[in-house]
């Protein structure tokens, strides 16, 4: 027996001594710096670490310096991202045990501007598509209203779509009874007495009128827009504040969307109302005809169209039926309490208050796109809630997150007006948080953002 129990009992003492070896390890780490191309350091850079158990994420320090620490051993995957810069990410950190992993230096790269590839249809068959919706737009299910666009990036017309809008318009029903109904009115007012009275002077006044709207349409929304390649179409902004929305509607009297995208002085408006105003001279008594009225004309043309936008900005979309869907999805939506993560840039254990900076912890989506890069900044205010012998209690108000040209608000519960405590954690060995946000409001974006 003792010939066999002494090799068993030295194998168990090795093992053991190792084991005890091994638990007397410190774990391992894992250290690294973030640069430019340029070799200056990158601070507030955010670091993710993909681990078995899940993320783990810190944000470089003033120095460019970013630390990981217990790591178990294992290969990892490292991402960091930064506004600005590219995604730079490697897959083959191998950590050992009481191993200190100290990696090369990342260096970020610039991020370049990116090619918008636009996968769908062309732009004049995507128009067509539009303009097949906005031909059922109606005012209280009964008046055409072609002319608005609900869409911000409708495709431009062709001079052809220009027209079939135009045709449709005027031998819709609605001109044609309008029209009759102004003659009845201004025969029994006697209005232009040179047309007489009778089924004659009806006919005339009706036709006068009917004319009037032909080419008011023909020649002032459509030849002309044709002609200086201008959408003839009202632009809804729909969003903003009433002032905002107000002013953008008076300057689209003088200004419209050009075919290339830009916004043009509206010539095709000023001149295609001038055109129509002549030409109804033709059939309208020579009384009617003031030597004023080119100089009326043109400051009546200004006046209605900031009255007619004002209208369609603020009322006509509500009593609009047929709305296409388009104009809602042509907006990506940044949803009431989409949940956001934010580090803290500053050391909270510092008491500091006033300003806190932050930066976004991962990528940012609405509706399928991402609208903010990891790296994105954010700010608010930070007040101390205990004294200055106390642990840190932080209480942060009016946090806002920057998308493009927009700020987010924020709060810290996911339901309005719920009640919670706010939920973050500490960084690694540092007196920086992860918080927990979310949006406090529908925030609508543009496509470019």
């Amino acid at each position: 027996m003792t010939v066999w129990l002494t090799p068993i009992a030295a194998f168990w003492l090795i093992l053991n001594a190792g084991l005890a070896t091994a638990q007397d390890q410190p774990p391992g780490s894992i250290r690294g710096t973030v640069t430019d191309p340029s070799a200056s350091i990158v601070a507030g850079a955010v670091v993710t670490l993909e681990t078995p158990a899940g993320q783990r994420t810190t944000i470089t320090d003033a120095a460019g310096v970013y630390h990981f620490s217990p790591v178990d051993p294992g290969t990892y995957t490292l991402t960091i991202s930064a506004s600005g810069f590219g995604v730079w990410k490697t897959t083959n950190v191998v950590v050992g045990l009481g191993e200190p992993q100290a990696l090369p230096p990342a260096v970020l790269q610039v991020a370049t501007a990116a090619t918008k590839v636009d996968v769908g249809l062309p732009r004049h068959e995507l128009a067509a598509e539009q303009i097949k919706a906005e031909e059922k737009q109606r005012l209280v299910g009964v008046f055409p209203h072609y002319f608005v666009t609900y869409d911000p990036n409708a495709a431009p017309l062709t001079a052809a779509q220009k027209f079939q809008l135009g045709w449709k318009s005027f031998f819709d029903v609605v001109p044609v009874v309008s029209a009759a109904i102004g003659a009845g009115i201004e025969q029994a007012r006697n209005s232009y007495h040179e047309f007489g009275q009778g089924m004659e002077g009806y006919g005339k006044r009706f036709g006068a009128g009917y004319a009037d709207q032909v080419n008011a349409i023909l020649i002032g929304n459509v030849l002309m827009q044709s002609v200086f390649h201008q959408d003839p179409r009202y632009f809804y902004k729909g969003v903003g504040r009433a002032r905002s929305r107000a002013l953008y509607a008076f300057a689209t009297a003088f200004v419209v969307k050009g075919d290339n995208g830009h916004w043009q002085p509206a010539y095709a408006d000023v001149l295609g109302g001038l055109a129509a105003g002549e030409i109804s001279t033709l059939y309208y008594p020579a009384s009617s005809r003031t030597g004023l009225r080119l100089f009326h004309n043109v400051l009546e043309g200004f006046a209605g169209r900031a009255a007619g936008n004002l209208f369609e900005e603020f009322l006509l979309r509500k009593v609009t039926t047929h709305v296409p869907q388009i104009a809602a999805l042509s907006r990506p939506m940044l949803r009431e309490g989409t949940p956001v993560s934010l580090i803290s840039v500053g050391d909270l254990s510092a008491k500091n208050t006033g300003r806190m900076n932050f930066t976004l912890a991962s990528d940012l989506q609405a509706e399928g796109t991402i609208v903010a890069k990891a790296g994105s900044t954010a700010w608010g205010e930070a007040t101390y809630v205990n004294g200055p012998e106390e642990a840190p209690h932080v209480a942060l108000a009016r946090v806002r997150l920057t998308v493009g040209k927009v700020n987010v608000p924020l709060r810290s519960t996911q339901v309005r007006g719920a009640s919670g405590e706010l939920q973050y954690h500490r960084l690694e060995d540092s007196g920086r948080i992860v918080v927990e946000l979310y949006v406090a409001q529908d925030v609508p974006l543009t496509a470019a953002q």
